[in-house]
């Protein structure tokens, strides 16, 4: 076989052919150099650097100081990590040949490596010098800038890659990789769909342009191509984990898993991925699968600061708040600009009361990232907590910015309602956000926009809609499965959670708050008064909330156990009603056997007749409820209440008391708490105290 075959092969990349070849070429010609050359090159394309050296050193013994044999074994040096003896090779081999384009390349590379920066960018630039015209002197030169965090002058050096190679699809994929970096999040994707459409199967750019689509919070744009990508290259742990993260990012918790452990089935000391199935684990409520995911990771990389970050909040979640503060400060050790473990740990100290010090820590994550929405978000509730409305609302509205978002953005084709609309004669689609609980208490600002002559279309809860029709007949209330046709006739938008940046920007101005915002069905809550009997003065009770796994903390905080109210169970002349929704047969059970009687009515469906339950509260004389949506159901009917927490720390900012302590939003619902009142049955205490009076 001749050489010029084996260079063909090569050239096809059949490497494992051209190396059988042309050692059947050498047993025949020993001292052929040129033979030799090109088998150290067949053999180190294979991975085999080492033993390729040999050969090349054999190529020289037969030609000394070849440039091209130096250039090669410089490859397979540097492929080893033995970098003096590459940058030896190619010096020796500029020396002979100093317009040799890929020496000076690969120099750059090397010289990089070792951290000779000025070299490197002297290699390039010379190799710029050689040959202007050549679109990969630009592309190399820009992978050297960009890794050495001139984003700007790489950006340059890839476009002018591109003015002569357009179709150049790693130089595309790079500069959308760069400008995203930047911030120019239009710009580099459509980069990233010229890199596909140039090449289809181009697994990178699909997976960099949906890992950035997913970061920018158009998730479900990402997830399409970050699949497409897997498809492509399936061996690929970094688009396996970028998938992952795009199926976190939407709940997907279950398939977020399953892509995190193909990833580390490929690289087992992936600790990105590691970290990431960690969380993963977390949202699902596997703390100890989680935990240990975390623990392996600092166990493999001490210094990894997100999975101490984790770890804290795996911790926060459980309680462990020492240990939590002790995880933050780790991470902050490692790496002091870690905005989001500032965050975490401004929100354990709010957990504790200090809320003072929380702000400051929340201030300062976003002086670190500027961008960090969960930072602003959290600043805005704690703003809120302490009625500095305006800058509470306008920070607020990072919600929609939050990863995941706390509230995901609509997008309604129409300009969004602003102060300047007043009276314009506009009308305004008002769409959801969040539980049913948060459309009520943003609901009370409705009757505000109807006595400002404001026309509006408002969807809520479909539970809902039969009590926003009995108390506002006027009004266009619709769900959400109706809500595309209702709001055709409207020119304006606004989230139902955006209303109090415009009606409630100080504490004054809660003074217009609806003593009541919907309306009982009165024929059954007579049909409920009647199953009662006026026997006793029913106090209808609600003690828990009932959250996903991955909030078990949240539901903590804010429940009660039922037997705290056993006490009022007991006192004469009071009956007690269930109002709680979920599972607690074995809590009633266990009440009706050891504190007294607590009434179901006949029939009723605390989860999903919301129309029922809101007629249970009328029938009854008072509530006595925890922070759930029962308290919110309580408030919006005007029904009398007394809602209860510990410590005087708010579970929510909107049960901050006003000062004759009242709930600001709900006018009928009286605040129990106290910095004295530590634990529930000193709140029931108190509560049978207000009762008795």
């Amino acid at each position: 076989m001749s050489l010029e075959e084996s260079v063909a092969l090569i050239r096809a990349a059949r490497f494992p052919e051209a190396e059988g070849r042309l050692r059947g070429l050498i047993e025949s010609q020993p001292r052929r150099a040129d033979a030799l050359e090109l088998l150290g090159v067949a053999i180190s394309a294979q991975g085999r650097e080492a033993e390729a050296l040999p050969w090349f050193t054999r190529a020289l013994e037969a030609s000394p100081g070849t440039a091209s044999v130096l250039h090669n074994r410089a490859r397979a040096l540097q492929g080893l990590g033995r970098l003096g003896d590459a940058r030896a090779d190619l010096e020796a081999a500029l020396a002979a040949k100093p317009a040799m384009l890929p020496a000076w390349t690969l120099l750059g590379s090397v010289l990089a490596t070792m951290g000779d920066a000025a070299g490197a960018e002297r290699s390039y630039r010379r190799a710029l010098t050689l040959r202007p015209d050549l679109a990969e002197t630009h592309y190399n030169f820009a992978v050297f800038l960009q890794l050495a965090g001139r984003r700007d002058e790489a950006i340059a050096a890839y476009r002018a890659a591109l003015v002569r190679n357009p179709a150049f699809v790693q130089a595309l994929n790079n500069l959308g990789n760069a400008l995203q970096s930047v911030g120019r999040l239009d710009e580099a994707f459509a980069q990233y769909a010229a890199a596909v459409k140039h090449d289809p199967n181009f697994a990178e750019a699909h997976s960099n342009w949906g890992a950035a689509l997913r970061e920018s919070g158009r998730v479900e744009e990402a997830i399409p191509l970050l699949e497409r990508a897997v498809e492509l290259k399936p061996d690929s742990p970094g688009v396996l984990n970028n998938l992952g993260a795009a199926r976190f990012a939407r709940h997907r918790y279950a398939e977020a898993i399953d892509s995190y452990r193909r990833a580390l089935e490929l690289r087992p000391a992936f600790h990105e991925a590691r970290n990431n199935l960690g969380n993963a684990l977390a949202a699902l409520g596997n703390g100890e699968e989680a935990q240990e995911c975390y623990l392996a990771v600092i166990a493999q990389e001490p210094r990894y600061a997100e999975a101490w970050n984790n770890l804290g909040l795996l911790q926060q979640d459980r309680g462990e708040l020492d240990a939590a503060l002790a995880s933050y400060e780790r991470a902050l050790a490692l790496d002091p600009a870690r905005a989001d473990a500032v965050n975490n740990m401004g929100l354990l100290l709010e957990e504790r009361g200090r809320r003072d010090e929380a702000m400051a820590l929340y201030a300062r994550a976003l002086q670190i990232n500027p961008g960090l929405a969960r930072a602003a978000y959290n600043l805005a509730i704690t703003h809120l907590h302490r009625r500095e409305f305006a800058r509470g609302w306008e920070l607020a509205e990072s919600r929609f910015e939050t990863v995941p978002p706390v509230t995901p953005r609509r997008s309604l084709d129409m300009p969004r309602f602003t102060a300047a609309d007043w009276g314009r004669g506009h009308r305004v689609a008002i769409w959801r956000e969040q539980g049913v609980g948060d459309q009520l208490l943003f609901a009370t600002l409705l009757p505000s926009l109807e006595a400002r002559g404001q026309d509006f279309v408002v969807e809520v809860d479909r539970r809902l809609i039969a009590a926003f029709a009995r108390a506002h007949p006027r009004w266009r209330v619709v769900a959400l499965e109706d809500s595309a046709e209702a709001f055709v006739g409207c020119d304006r938008e606004l989230a139902l959670g955006s209303l109090p940046g415009l009606l409630r920007p100080t504490i004054e101005s809660f003074a217009d708050q609806p003593r009541a915002l919907l309306a009982a069905d009165e024929a059954r809550a007579a049909a409920y008064r009647r199953e009662l009997g006026e026997r006793a003065r029913w106090v209808g009770i609600s003690w828990r909330s009932f959250q996903p796994k991955q909030r078990a903390k949240v539901a903590r905080g804010k429940s009660a156990p039922l037997g705290v109210f056993a006490d009022l169970a007991r006192t004469p002349g009071i009956g007690l009603v269930d109002l709680q929704y979920g599972d607690t047969a074995t809590e009633r059970e266990q009440f009706a056997a050891s504190s007294g009687r607590l009434r179901r009515l006949e029939g009723l469906d605390l989860f999903g007749d919301v129309d029922g339950v809101m007629a249970a509260i009328e029938a009854c004389d008072l509530v006595v409820t925890t922070s759930n949506v029962t308290a919110h159901f309580a408030g919006a009917l005007g029904k009398r209440t007394l809602l209860f927490y510990l410590n005087a720390v708010a579970p929510f900012h909107y049960w901050v008391p006003g000062p004759d302590g009242r709930c600001l939003w709900y006018p009928s619902v009286e605040i129990v708490t106290g910095a004295g009142i530590d634990t529930w049955d000193k709140a029931l205490a108190r509560i049978d105290e207000i009762l008795a009076i």
